[in-house]
């Protein structure tokens, strides 16, 4: 079964590895994402994207990422 391909522009939780000693904390805001996938799901919660799909058994599926609705800000899906 071939698989559709979606394009999700997201807002992604801002990450930084570095603890804060300050209790000054900086402003922090998303980062705008573009993602490309597979997509695997869409429902009332969320997207489904996949990188990898095995070419023996297309029910298997590798990283995945699963995207809120609340983040997203557009997505398209490829025919």
């Amino acid at each position: 079964m071939a698989r559709k391909i979606a394009e999700v522009l997201w807002e992604d939780a801002w990450v930084e590895c570095e603890d804060f000693q300050d209790v000054k904390i900086p402003n922090i805001e998303p980062i705008q994402r573009r993602t490309a996938g597979f997509l695997i799901s869409e429902n009332k919660n969320c997207i489904v994207l996949a990188t990898d799909i095995y070419e023996t058994n297309s029910k298997i599926v590798n990283t995945v990422m699963v995207i809120p609705w609340s983040a997203v800000l557009d997505w398209w899906v490829y025919e």
